[in-house]
């Protein structure tokens, strides 16, 4: 009888006692500290996506793994861009051929799973913005362009370099549809319904 009352007290303990280890060292890791810790692109990029107009655009953050590595997807009136974002100081492009066919062709890859929902709506996804967060160079333009359908984009001027994109012939519910679109595929809510 004393070992029937015995072996669950020890196992109880046992669990109570490793449950509080592995909440002590979660919230170890949580605590303030002295050390740097890695700030996630993503959101830099989409804080700043924040601060757009809604409508006319619309935006579809935090996108993971579901098409690529694109991150974020801007739909305005200028059409579909797909979002990269990258940790680093963007670099001068100046010395690679834009006209490279291979170059092209892999911009069009990058942003071809955009592509394949807006596609369809009659909308192609045409323009890949790289984002990347690093020194600001106030002295150059906020987007670069790197090759056909891909540009290298300030972080800091991102909205900026958005509006002043040419006006595009998208209207609202052109808009609003290919969001749509875009939410539903990666498997989100009707944003609409």
């Amino acid at each position: 009888m004393f070992l029937r009352l015995l072996i669950p007290v020890v196992v109880i303990t046992a669990v109570i006692l490793f449950a509080w280890r592995l909440y002590s060292r979660k919230m170890s890791e949580l605590a303030a500290g002295t050390e740097a810790r890695p700030l996630q692109g993503s959101r830099l990029t989409a804080e700043r996506l924040r601060t757009l107009a809604n409508p006319p655009w619309r935006v579809v953050h935090y996108i993971g793994d579901h098409l690529g590595g694109i991150d974020h997807v801007v739909v305005g009136p200028v059409g579909v861009i797909a979002i990269r974002t990258i940790l680093s100081t963007r670099p001068d492009f100046g010395g690679e051929d834009p006209t490279d066919a291979a170059h092209i062709a892999n911009a069009a890859i990058s942003r071809g799973p955009v592509d394949d929902i807006t596609r369809p709506l009659g909308v192609p996804c045409n323009l890949e913005a790289k984002v990347f967060w690093g020194t600001p160079m106030p002295d150059q333009p906020a987007g670069v362009p790197v090759t056909h359908g891909q540009v290298a984009v300030e972080g800091q001027r991102l909205e900026q370099w958005l509006i002043a994109l040419p006006p595009g012939t998208l209207g609202a519910a052109q808009v609003d549809q290919l969001w749509q679109a875009i939410v539903m595929a990666i498997g989100r809510p009707d944003p609409l319904a």
